[in-house]
């Protein structure tokens, strides 16, 4: 799928669904970055941010927030599609990405980083987003 084809389909899912980053402060920061088929291409297909800018409300950039992103997460164009098909809420999402993880397979795979301190994601409140979701 061409990149641009791509980044209006996740539009029409992550800014709609604010639920992801229930539990976690203004502010908070994710960077997807999406690979066509393997996570260990050179290139990324893909990459944008998800921040939360008040509770209730997410927005999707294609440039950098001047805050470095809480996580690094890496898709195939595959698994991220997998986990947004039907615009699933967030809980679905969750136990399709950790169904991913487990069973990762050609072509449908993803990884995460922590990208700050544990202190600081727990401050924003990763840790019952944690609870909430299940890592």
């Amino acid at each position: 799928m061409e990149a641009n084809v791509l980044l209006f389909r996740l539009q029409q899912f992550f800014p709609n669904t604010p639920d992801l980053m229930r539990h976690l402060n203004p502010g908070a920061c994710w960077k997807y970055i999406i690979h066509e088929k393997a996570l260990d291409n050179d290139a990324p297909e893909l990459e944008y941010y998800l921040r939360k800018k008040e509770n209730g409300s997410v927005e999707m950039l294609t440039r950098a927030p001047a805050e470095k992103p809480d996580l690094l997460l890496f898709f195939t164009e595959k698994a991220i599609l997998t986990l947004v098909d039907g615009a699933p809420a967030a809980d679905e999402y969750y136990a399709r990405y950790h169904d991913v993880m487990a069973k990762p397979s050609p072509g449908v795979d993803l990884d995460n980083k922590v990208n700050k301190s544990k202190l600081h994601l727990f401050k924003m409140g990763y840790k019952m987003w944690q609870e909430a979701f299940k890592f």
